[in-house]
């Protein structure tokens, strides 16, 4: 907790300088078609009227923000300061070689202390031969870590500021997971090539909760597949096929054999 919360106050604290700006944050989890499950956090800072006193403290929050999440948690980071807004974005991604794996590595990412956006998670899996089973339920408070932190220590102008600041704030939480049929969820989903993709709003001065509960069909090589209705009428046509295939062989053979016959006699 205290390390989440020493990461989160360094954002924060550098919207005390975002005079009349705001700021953007989008964080994206979850498990793509590969197998790669990831966290990734996007921030935008609207710098374009920052007081130039403050610009080099702002760089600074920054920089060392993008600096502990890469050397000390892994990720991946990019800091683009010369844009307005500026944008930090870091992601950290895991490999895996199935979706039980896949699965386990993100609950890792999100129960990890160091590194989630999420107060509360809890994540359940059930796995059988030709079906996945699954749900996540998480709750994020921005405003919560922001009580728990001193900024209320700040002399009174730069106070109001941060809270004019972090009020302005907005962002979204997006979820990505694999999935044939989507059993549960708390936002509008969609679901594109057995990929279900949920958004929701990430609000600054209440608790953001999200759930959602899927279930992935396992096609016989062992890759998801659709929906059972999808299966069984895959796995009809291909019957279908296979009896049109076999008939016409037959065909074909049927009239090899009555030209051989013909030319004997």
């Amino acid at each position: 907790m205290k390390k989440r919360i020493a990461c989160l106050i360094i954002l924060f604290a550098s919207a005390v300088f975002v005079l009349t700006g705001c700021t953007k944050v989008d964080i994206s989890i979850g498990i793509d078609e590969s197998f790669t499950a990831y966290v990734s956090y996007r921030i935008e800072m609207d710098v374009g009227v920052v007081d130039t006193r403050y610009q080099s403290i702002l760089e600074n929050a920054l920089h060392k923000l993008a600096w502990h999440y890469q050397e000390e948690l892994g990720f991946s980071v990019l800091l683009e300061l010369d844009s307005d807004p500026c944008v930090l974005t870091m992601t950290r991604r895991v490999t895996n070689s199935s979706f039980e794996q896949a699965f386990a590595s993100l609950e890792g990412m999100l129960t990890n202390e160091a590194m989630t956006p999420f107060m509360m998670v809890d994540m359940a899996a059930q796995a059988s031969e030709r079906q996945n089973r699954y749900s996540v339920v998480a709750m994020a408070d921005i405003a919560h870590i922001l009580r728990l932190s001193n900024a209320e220590e700040l002399p009174p102008a730069l106070f109001e500021e941060f809270a004019e600041a972090v009020g302005a704030g907005s962002g979204s939480i997006t979820l990505t997971l694999p999935a044939s049929e989507v059993v549960k969820s708390s936002h509008d989903v969609s679901l594109r090539s057995n990929q279900a993709k949920m958004s929701a709003p990430l609000s600054f001065s209440e608790q953001t909760n999200i759930e959602f509960a899927a279930l992935i069909n396992m096609l016989r090589d062992g890759e998801p597949g659709g929906s059972l209705e999808e299966i069984l009428r895959g796995q009809y046509d291909m019957r279908s096929m296979a009896v049109f295939i076999s008939g016409a062989v037959l065909l074909v053979l049927l009239v090899a054999l009555v030209i051989r016959i013909a030319r004997r006699r």
